[in-house]
């Protein structure tokens, strides 16, 4: 991790940075699977994935993550994997937001980024809330736990479920 990222990361909770620290490394492990001119980008966007948290316009913090690296320079690629990381649409439309939200990060052709996103759900998927290692099932349960049943993320990590699962077996598939 560099220095430009701890800075990123700083403001956010101990278990947060440990979490997205972690994200950012385990995407690491895999990112040689990618075509080499994304490989940084994914990488980036691992370690800085949730940004966002730090605060933003929508209070959704995919898009305000995606928004904040996108001010500071970060490439279009980078800020898409942001945007669009672990089922994040699905969370947006339980949140009641706009879909167009996500319509500055729309990228398409380019090669390779379908696979970052499978990745970048994986990591953030296998990696719990303070770092710790966890299957995909594992986590989704701790989610689902921690959050009470009728709240925004419970809803949409149950509404998500298939896609969570599909992304991770598409990224397990990959490796």
């Amino acid at each position: 991790m560099n220095e430009a990222f701890a800075e990123l990361l700083a403001p956010l909770t101990d278990s947060r940075r440990a979490h997205s620290i972690a994200v950012g490394e385990r995407m690491q492990s895999v990112a040689d699977r990618l075509p080499i001119e994304l490989r940084e980008d994914a990488v980036t966007a691992a370690f800085l994935h949730d940004v966002g948290y730090r605060g933003g316009e929508t209070g959704f913090h995919p898009i305000d993550g995606a928004r904040l690296l996108r001010s500071l320079g970060y490439s279009p690629a980078t800020c898409h994997i942001v945007a669009f990381h672990t089922a994040s649409v699905v969370e947006a439309e339980v949140r009641g937001l706009d879909p167009h939200v996500f319509d500055e990060f729309v990228l398409d052709g380019v090669p390779g980024l379908a696979m970052a996103d499978d990745f970048m759900w994986w990591a953030d998927l296998s990696t719990g809330p303070a770092g710790e290692s966890f299957t995909v099932d594992e986590r989704i349960s701790e989610i689902l736990t921690r959050y009470e049943v009728g709240s925004i993320v419970h809803t949409a990590i149950t509404r998500a479920q298939p896609y969570l699962t599909a992304a991770a077996q598409r990224a397990a598939g990959s490796m």
